[in-house]
């Protein structure tokens, strides 16, 4: 269709765009294919357009040359073995749809299972990490939690502090003597 781009450059005519509407109802008409009232518009716009009757010209142009293009004669085998040929490429293809369908589940279905335990695993531990430091604290603390009521009873903080020096509540040193 390029030459006919360029007819329509070297008519002299100014180049406009023709929507698809307009190419489709050329193409109708030529074929015959419009009823009459459309018939008759189309009539009456390619005697005011010069470019709408080009277009036409153009399109007729492009049927006749059509028509002089020598007619393959097929025979009923060769239309056979197409159809032939298109169903057994289209059970292949879905042959392998379907082998790729069923592998993918089986894919999707691991990799599920798989992110779940991750994500069950990494919440356990995400989890365990904060909601636990009070927790933890707490572990830590017990042995002074286990004493508190003894550390009430004394006002004098360095006293406290002697005693922790000291060593007389070190855990090790007490299970050695246990």
């Amino acid at each position: 269709m390029p030459e006919f781009d360029d007819d329509l450059q070297n008519s002299g005519l100014p180049e406009t765009d023709f929507s698809d509407q307009d190419s489709q109802q050329l193409v109708a008409y030529l074929d015959g294919e419009l009823d009459e009232e459309t018939c008759r518009l189309v009539e009456h716009r390619l005697s005011d357009d010069p470019e709408y009757r080009l277009r036409l010209q153009q399109l007729q142009q492009a049927w006749d040359l059509l028509d002089e293009l020598p007619h393959a004669n097929r025979d009923e085998g060769f239309t056979r073995s197409t159809v032939e040929f298109v169903a057994l490429s289209a059970r292949q293809d879905l042959e392998e749809t379907q082998q790729w369908s069923r592998s993918g589940k089986q894919k999707t279905l691991i990799n599920r299972v798989a992110i779940t335990i991750a994500v069950t695993i990494v919440g356990f531990f995400l989890g365990d990490w904060f909601f636990g430091r009070e927790h933890r604290q707490l572990l830590n603390d017990v042995e002074v939690i286990s004493e508190f009521d003894q550390y009430r009873l004394t006002e004098d903080i360095q006293f406290l502090k002697d005693l922790e020096q000291s060593g007389v509540f070190d855990v090790e040193e007490l299970s050695d003597e246990e």
